[in-house]
Formats: structure tokens, sequence, C-alpha cells
């Protein structure tokens, strides 16, 4: 079992800011440069990015470079080619070695460029020379409407002019971009988003302004974004994921140790973490020893959350799960599960509650001593999961937080009778936002949007500046903060932000949320720390979502689906 401080960079990779990006890659090519010049180690640099490039065009393509590498043997009738299309700075560096492979690969290429040749520089300039002794030859971009270049596709009027290739490589700005797209590359951009072409954009697609963290118009809609060195933010949000596409980040070779210089304690958490941060089993140990857990879920209106969860945190390693429902909905949970222990909140009549039908309906301060008592017990503790919002659950909820002991998952409306302790507007140093710097027990929130806004106030308008919020939150209320959505953050108190780069519609159904509190709630019991329970709970459960959503697709998945998936997540 690995601690997330354990990972190397390559594994955990940090997401850096644009300008910590262009700093970084300064400062390497320097540090790189040895008796050679800045240049030469950047043209280093440029080199393996063209290479990482190259590899995942080949790899879009679905074609095969076999033997050596001048041989190309493609997959179809006809040879795959590839549009290339470059500006005069360093992206455009990066395509045209991206070009001189494909030249000798003999995969067809063209390659379009919308600077003249004599304005590369430095490193870009040495891959035009190396490109042009590969028998390269850049085409001058003319915007259709205009008389194109030669060798370019056909006339105005005709069929989209780049209609005709495989695929597209945007090559143009990168990250560099900042503000309004001049002419030339507007009209590119039109053109190349006419053709209907499968594109593959470089760092960033042009026309996204890395700067502003924001797209204009026109940009360029990526297949897939390769970014070179470390990812950015840009292509895991709302503003930027639907024009980056699938994101991937070819790793270039700067060092660790300068690389930390620009570390903002914000990370990229995947699916390839889970296996090393997986708790160990005992195999010799009993019950006990694998982990129980204790959830307080479930009211007359929302029996399924209670299932949902206790189901999901059974599925993900808990070997004792002890389920605290109302009296009431006992029937249909002991209907709907057979492995948990229960514990029956019977009706206390005359002691507490607003209504008959709460007190026997609903988890009040009346079965207190009963939930610490079965909690001394269990290593782990969940509430929240569809307890409702009777005025006696809500106070309840407040008076057991303040004495519970063992790691706790808060969750759903648990929260929201957290978020009533907010006396005027919600913010970050609010009556919810101190209460929960008070409570004793290392604890996990799990808020989806508009659960955090109850509790903390408004969510900045562009995803970019959460994180900054997020930890914060975290460190004044010494508490995991894991923002549900997509992307999924997790914000842990010593100021580190974990980004999980969900986005899958499948899971944004009612329900989904309890599975995941049940899982974190297992992984918590197991041995987990609050840091780990949340992040790995988080990529299971997309994981899980992933592979249900390939079974039953976006539309017909439901949560149970995501529990019937954990076991293939878990291995």
């Amino acid at each position: 079992m690995k601690l997330l401080d354990q990972f190397s960079y390559t594994e955990l990779k940090p997401i850096l800011s644009t300008e910590g990006m262009r700093a970084l890659d300064k400062a390497a090519k320097e540090a790189l440069a040895g008796d050679a010049s800045a240049i030469e180690a950047g043209y280093g640099l440029m080199k393996q990015a063209g290479a990482a490039l190259f590899k995942k065009v080949v790899e879009v393509l679905d074609c095969e470079v076999a033997g050596r590498e001048d041989v190309y043997r493609k997959t179809g009738d006809a040879p795959r080619s590839v549009a290339v299309f470059v500006g005069g700075g360093n992206n455009g560096g990066d395509g045209l070695v991206l070009a001189k492979l494909l030249i000798e690969a003999g995969i067809p290429c063209t390659t379009y460029s919308l600077a003249a040749a004599d304005k590369f520089q430095n490193e870009a300039k040495k891959a035009l020379d190396d490109f042009s002794q590969a028998g390269g030859r850049l085409i001058p971009y003319s915007p259709v409407g205009t008389a194109p270049a030669s060798g370019s596709l056909s006339q105005a009027g005709t069929a989209p002019r780049f209609a005709d290739f495989n695929l597209i490589v945007d090559c143009m700005l990168g990250n560099g971009a900042h503000g309004e797209l001049r002419d030339l590359y507007a009209a590119a951009v039109r053109d190349i988003g006419a053709a209907g072409v499968r594109v593959v954009a470089a760092d960033a697609p042009t026309g996204y302004d890395s700067s502003e963290h924001g797209r204009r118009e026109p940009c360029i809609h990526a297949l897939e974004t390769l970014m070179f060195g470390f990812p950015r933010l840009d292509a895991y949000t709302r503003e930027g994921g639907e024009v980056f596409g699938q994101p991937a980040v070819a790793t270039l070779p700067y060092p660790d140790s300068l690389a930390r210089n620009y570390d903002t304690r914000l990370y990229l958490a995947t699916e390839a973490l889970i296996p090393q941060m997986l708790p160990e089993r005992d195999d010799w140990g009993d019950k006990r020893k694998q982990g129980c857990a204790m959830i307080v879920a479930g009211s007359g209106d929302m029996p399924g959350a209670a299932a949902l969860c206790t189901q999901a945190a059974l599925r993900s390693g808990a070997s004792l799960v002890t389920l605290a429902s109302p009296d009431a909905i006992m029937p249909v949970l002991q209907t709907k599960l057979s492995e948990p222990v229960f514990c029956n909140l019977q009706d206390i009549a005359g002691q507490d509650g607003d209504s008959v039908d709460d007190r026997a309906t609903s988890f009040s301060s009346a079965h207190i001593p009963l939930i610490l008592e079965k909690a001394k017990h269990n290593q782990a503790l969940a509430i929240g999961p569809g307890l409702g919002s009777a005025e006696c659950t809500q106070g309840a909820v407040i008076d057991l937080l303040t004495q519970i002991a063992c790691p706790t998952v808060i969750d759903a409306d648990a929260l929201n009778a957290i978020a009533t302790l907010n006396k005027t507007s919600a913010s970050p140093a609010s009556g919810a936002a101190s209460f929960l710097y008070g409570i004793p027990c290392e604890a996990i929130l799990t808020p989806h949007r508009r659960e955090f806004e109850r509790l903390f106030g408004a969510l900045p308008t562009n995803d970019i500046d959460i994180p900054n919020l997020l930890r914060d939150i975290a460190r004044h209320t010494k508490k995991v903060i894991l923002l549900k959505g997509a992307p999924t953050f997790v914000a842990v108190p010593d100021r580190r932000v974990f980004v999980i780069p969900a986005h899958n519609s499948g899971l944004a159904k009612g329900g989904s949320g309890d599975v995941l509190t049940g899982i974190i709630t297992a992984l918590l019991a197991q041995g987990l720390h609050a840091p780990e329970a949340a992040v790995l709970g988080a990529l299971l459960h997309q994981k899980a979502g992933r592979i249900a959503r390939t079974k039953m697709g976006a539309f017909s998945m439901l949560p149970s689906d995501v529990i019937d998936a954990l076991p293939q997540a878990f291995n």
C-alpha cells in the first residue's frame, strides 16, 4: 500500500500552470545544455516531444510502423494521410519533427505553414532544417476563398478543402496562445473544422487561450490533445475539456529537482495509481482484521441510498458492515440486503422528533447512544446518504459528529444538516466551516457542487480557480474535501489538491454518490488515511463507472451497475 506522498513525478504528475511550464522549459534547456548551447538542449527536448506526437498519431491512425523505422505498413486499402499545420514557434517545431518522422516512416504527410520559413528561429529552425533534409516541403497555408498555394488540395467552392486527409495535427500555437486569433489562424481553424476530419492537438488546441483559461471563437475541437512534460489543468476542466478532447501527457526528461521548483501541490491522479494504493489483505486474519464499517443512512423516502452505500462498502473490501437505519424501513432493507449487520433505529415516541411520522422514519438524537456504542467496534463510519431533512435528523447529525471518534465520511443530508449552521450567507469562514474545524474525527466531506455552495458559498465561475478555494477550505477546516463532478477534486489540509479526470454522464444519476461514499468508507475501515481513501475511492468509482458504461451505455447504466463493476475495478 503506497501513500500519495510516496509516488514519483512520473507516477503522480504535478499539474503545472501555463506560466510554470514555460519557465520550467526555459530552465531545463539551460540545465540540460552542459557543453552544448541552450538551443541544442531545447532541440533535444523538441525531438522527444515530436517523437511522442508521432507515436500518438500512429496510434490514432491505427497503423503500424513495422521493422525498420522507415517502413510503413498500412492496415487499410489506402495509405493513411496526415495534414500537419504548423506555426512559426516551438509548437510548430514539434510539428516539423513529427512531419519528418512521418516522411521517414512512409506515411503520406502534407505540412501547411502559417509562418514564412524565415520566421522559424532557434530550435524550431533546426527542426525545419532537418525536415527539409528529409525531403519535406512547407506549403504556405491560404484560406478557402483565396487562390490555394501549389500543392494544396482543392480550389475554393469544391468539397471541404482538407476532407481527404485521415487526420489533421494542430501544431499552430500550443499553450502560447493569448487573445483573439489573428485572421490567418482563425481562417485555418475554420477550414479545419469544415473538413470534418479527426484532429490531434499538440499541447493545446488553437483557439484555446491558456492564459485566460477559456476558448475563443473559432477554436479547434480536438479528438485528443497531447501535452508535453506535465499536464495543465485546462485539459480537464469544463471550460477546456470539450475542445481538448481526450488529454494525454508525454513525459520529457525534466529533472525532478528542477520540476519541484514549479510544483504548486496540484496533482493529476489517474487509474494507474489504483494497484499500488490498494490496502493490503490479511489472509490469516478474521473478519474483524479486514475492516469493519458502520453506515448511518436511509429514511422513509430514501431507503435505496442506504442499500447502495452498504452494498458498495461490502464490495470494496469491508468485511463487516453495520447498517443503522430507522425502524420503518428495516423490512425493505433486510429484503434487499443479506450481508450487513442491521442496527434498528427504533421509533422512540415522545422523546424527540417533529411528528409521529418523523420519529418512525428518521434518525434522531435519541438514537445517538446506540450509534456511539456500535461505533466503538468499527474502524470507519459514514453518515448522510438518504437520511432526509427532518429537523430532528439535522440536529442529531450535528450532535453525533461532535462525539464520534473514528474516521468518518460525511455525505448528502449530513452535509445539508451542517449547512443549517450558516446563520447568514455561506462562506469559507461561516458557521459550517467553524463547526467542521471543531469536530474531533478525521473526516472526508463528499459534496456535489450545490451541497458545497450551501456549506461554503459560491464556487468560482471558472474551474481553473477551484483548487485554490478548496485548499483554503481544507486547511481551515482540517478536513478532506472531495468535490464531486467532472473533474472531481480532492483537497487535503496540507494544501495538496488532487484532480481525478472523470467525465461520465452515466454517473450523473441519483445514487452514484451513495456508491462513492460506500467505497471510501470501506477503504477507511481497512486502514487507509483520509487523503488516500478519498483519492483511491474516487478513482475506483470512476473506473467502475467506466466499465459499467462500456457494458450498459450511459443512458441505461445504474448505480447498482457500478457496484457490480467494482470487482473488475479492484482487479
